[in-house]
């Protein structure tokens, strides 16, 4: 037995009438502040370009002697470049880099990202040097005085519009200057820097500005006077260097020079950051330049998904489908004029009269709040991940965030663990996997994927396999849900696919239209729905034949054969994928999409078993159930699951490659499953009991689960949401940012469901619950006999035996007044063919308006 904790009610119900008047204060007074922030104090750089060009932190302090791996500009992450992808930004322009050593490793850094087989030891070192790959080059010249006839010409492109410029120029020096240079040294510098600048104040073009050909200057270098040789420390005079580097931040500040400051604040006291000749940086920090450098010059040429790097992009401008949403969402809002007018004055009034005839064409007045509801969640996805009006910051796994993270959610889920609603079918005893169980379920397994993923611990072997575990496990519930309603309800209506379908899918279908990604992009809304088809058309096949266990048997193994097939055998899938290209342009990477169907090849197909064996033991007369050996068998699989969950988990954890782990999980992910599943149902007072928290959280999981790749995380995925609200406190940021995600999305949740229900009624309107819920999965009454169960479609045992007796009163009597054919069996039958036909054209309205955005989609 478990110790039930009473917790308060506002920690029981998050959704609370408290909670729902106090978010929307705290949601308006977040996002006027994100507004007041990007309007005033980032309206001199709304791209972040100029945080890229001199600021930033290290967010990542490892231990001494070790140089750290996670920059942070203010508000935005930097991408790493490839080879594929710088060629694609530089085209037919070129990277080009004049100046003394310093500057010719950056250079070499770059080459060799652009072609990781350049030799960067051949030839002379202090001369010009070429790397060419495709249509891309990347040039050095060695001019370490900046004062070359070369540099000149060079310089010239940038002020001449008839002669094409480099895509990016990045000029330094300095070092020689105060090594070599006996008189004057200083001067002489300024003189070559003053050069420079003139042709930057006319440039054409300016590194304030995404797709800009750029004319920057680095500073001088600071070296690491510790690590420096006699005869250079004798030579290169730190007096010197500072003369220079106060030179370079006054012109920074008055003329608005483009000095890449950053590139200073990588190794700024970090000894750590260079190398034995305490001149030249570490491959990592060069590496780092580099980047820096490409992510000025080319996030902005990058016009599609992933936006991974956001510093100095200016993102796509909104195409047409972007702009409908935007102007649909104020038109919703214009229309609730016609639910909140007066509603007191005279109909007869000219204004009222009018609202009171366009009134029809609009939703009720609950499936306008939920479109408001959707409309807003969507245009609020594209604010955050496609502008620059929320800051975006790197993910860094840190063991102590993770399992800090984590800790709280478990002591927060203990606080909020209360009894479940007394079940009058069975005295107080709870069903096995009641809702209250799998809503808490999902809950509190949708709670660890989300650390698992802000924290980026994807990287971490054991945490990985953890969640391997998890994924499987809300699998096992989809197969395992759906066979317990289709086994009872025998309901196989298109309106019952369709309902949970859209349910599924409404919002992972809208987000790729808006935010430019595809509908694998989140990829578990696709996966439980291509499971949730293999479950209907398993079971809906020869479906009056379920009854014969060894049918529906054999029909499980059979699915599980072809659906196997179907996915791994080559060729198949291709096919299928390439015809969707062809007619929809729908292009769908298809070895993604395997790689994630065979993860978890077999265990819906468990789930299924398991609910067939849950059905047949709960029958009353079943014998297993009423053998004398009943609590022996129990107590002995209470026992050995106790000893192969953990079990399983030690067994994990001797894999250290994922790929292997990989292969033999779909075989072996049941087990732990199972295990937990006995073990959560092992007592009463078990199932009984159950955490509000994880349930609140369950009955939105799906929603948490799409919406967290654009208003939790950002950078589709490779960053976290940050309101910049609070400068530098990462904490502080985070902790608003998954109020406001948590909120959202259980808010999304209840609008989906009207608006899933909505889209199917016939009338139009909201009855009853909103949104197809999945089945309760209720202890199961007594089965039909054979004759009886291919007509007999099954109902919660309450509500069956509180309804039996007045209905048969209530069909009797209408049947007598209506000459023997019953009155709401005759309307039935009349309109059922009318519903089921307007349902075909509304679902084939749909399709065919996605169709053709697909065609005109840009």
């Amino acid at each position: 037995m478990v110790r039930v904790i009473h917790s308060s009610p506002l920690l029981g119900k998050p959704g609370s009438v408290v909670a729902s008047t106090l978010f929307p204060i705290f949601a308006s007074l977040v996002f006027i502040a994100v507004i007041a922030r990007y309007c005033f104090y980032d309206a001199y750089d709304p791209f972040k370009c100029d945080a890229l060009l001199k600021k930033g932190r290290w967010l990542d302090e490892p231990r001494s002697g070790t140089v750290p791996k996670v920059w942070q500009p203010p508000g935005c992450i930097i991408r790493k470049y490839k080879s594929k992808d710088i060629e694609s930004c530089l085209q037919d322009k070129k990277l080009l880099f004049i100046g003394d050593s310093t500057i010719r490793q950056v250079f070499w850094t770059a080459a060799k990202a652009l072609d990781p087989t350049v030799d960067s030891t051949k030839g002379d070192k202090h001369s010009d040097h070429v790397v060419s790959k495709g249509q891309a080059k990347i040039e050095f010249i060695w001019d370490p005085y900046l004062n070359s006839s070369r540099l000149d010409a060079e310089l010239q492109t940038f002020v001449d519009d008839n002669v094409q410029s480099p895509a990016a120029l990045l000029a330094g020096g300095g070092l020689w200057h105060s090594r070599y240079v006996e008189q004057t040294p200083v001067a002489q510098w300024k003189t070559s820097i003053d050069n420079i600048l003139r042709y930057m104040r006319w440039a054409k073009r300016t590194a304030g500005r995404p797709k800009s050909d750029l004319l920057l200057l680095a500073p001088v270098t600071v070296p690491d006077w510790d690590k420096l040789s006699m005869e250079k420390n004798e030579t290169i005079l730190p007096e010197e260097i500072d003369m220079m580097t106060k030179y370079l931040q006054r012109v920074t500040d008055v003329q608005s020079a483009h000095i890449f400051w950053a590139f200073s604040e990588f190794a700024k006291g970090r000894p750590e950051a260079f190398d034995d000749t305490g001149i030249y940086t570490v491959d990592s920090i060069a590496t780092l330049k580099v980047d820096a450098l490409l992510n000025l010059r080319c996030n902005s040429e990058r016009q599609f998904y992933p936006y991974d790097g956001t510093c100095c992009n200016s993102y796509k401008t909104p195409n047409y489908v972007q702009w409908a949403v935007l102007v649909t969402m104020i038109m919703i809002s214009l229309t609730s004029f016609c639910y909140n007018g007066d509603k007191t004055s005279s109909a007869s009034t000219e204004p009222t009269a009018i609202m009171t005839k366009i009134r029809p064409i609009f939703p009720s007045e609950r499936n306008h709040a939920a479109l408001m509801t959707f409309a807003l969640a969507v245009v609020f996805c594209f604010y955050a991940d496609r502008t620059q009006v929320f800051n975006k910051s790197f993910k860094l796994y840190k063991n102590s965030e993770f399992f800090g993270l984590s800790i709280l959610v478990i002591i927060v889920g203990l606080l909020s663990i209360r009894r479940s609603s007394t079940d009058t079918r069975t005295a107080d005893v709870q069903p096995f996997l009641g809702r209250d169980q799998t809503d808490e379920w999902k809950g509190w397994m949708q709670l660890a994927i989300l650390i698992y993923h802000c924290t980026g611990a994807s990287k971490i072997d054991w945490i990985y396999k953890l969640i391997r575990f998890l994924v499987a496990s809300y699998l096992f519930m989809t197969g395992y849900g759906h066979t317990i309603y289709f086994y009872n309800k025998k309901d196989y209506s298109f309106k019952r696919v369709s309902s949970v379908l859209i349910r599924l899918k409404l919002l992972s279908l809208t987000l790729p239209y808006m935010m430019g990604t595809d509908y694998l992009f989140y990829y578990f809304a696709p996966l439980v729905s291509y499971w949730f088809i293999i479950v209907y058309l398993t079971m809906g096949i020869g479906k009056k034949y379920n009854v014969n266990n060894t049918f529906l048997i054999g029909k499980i193994i059979l699915s599980a054969i072809l659906t196997t097939a179907f996915n791994k055998v080559p060729g198949v899938l291709e096919l299928c994928f390439w015809a969707l290209k062809t007619a929809a342009r729908i292009d769908w990477n298809v070895t993604e999409w395997r790689f994630r169907v065979s993860l978890d090849m077999w265990i819906v197909y468990f789930g299924m078993l398991v609910a067939i064996i849950y059905i047949k033991l709960d029958h009353p007369n079943s014998p297993l159930m009423n053998s004398s050996r009943w609590a022996t068998y129990t107590l002995a699989s209470i026992l050995l699951s106790a000893i192969t969950l953990p079990g399983y988990f030690m067994f994990q954890a001797g894999f250290q490659d994922k790929a292997a782990y990989n292969i033999l999980h779909p075989y072996f992910s049941f087990i732990p499953i199972i295990s937990f599943i006995i073990l959560r149902n092992a007592t009463p007072g078990l199932r009984n009991a159950y955490s509000g928290v994880y349930a609140w959280v369950g009955k939105c999981s799906l929603e948490t689960f799409t919406l967290q790749f654009h208003i939790w995380m950002a950078a589709d995925t490779h960053g976290l949401l940050d309101y910049g609200i609070f400068g530098n406190a990462r904490w502080l940021n985070f902790t608003v940012s998954t109020i406001m995600f948590i909120y959202a999305s259980n808010r999304v949740a209840a609008a989906t469901g009207d608006l899933t229900t909505w889209i199917l009624s016939a009338q139009g309107e909201v009855k009853g619950p909103s949104g197809p819920r999945p089945p309760r999965m209720p202890r199961l009454p007594v089965l039909p006999t054979t004759s009886e169960r291919s007509e007999v479609e099954m109902q919660p045992l309450a509500t069956v035996a509180k309804s039996n007796g007045h209905a048969e009163r209530a069909e009797k009597k209408g049947t007598e007044a209506n000459g023997g054919i019953n009155s709401n069996s005759k309307s039935a039958i009349s309109t059922a063919p009318a519903t089921v036909r307007k349902l075909y054209v509304k679902m084939g309205v749909w399709l065919l308006v996605m169709w053709l955005l697909n065609l005109t989609y840009k």
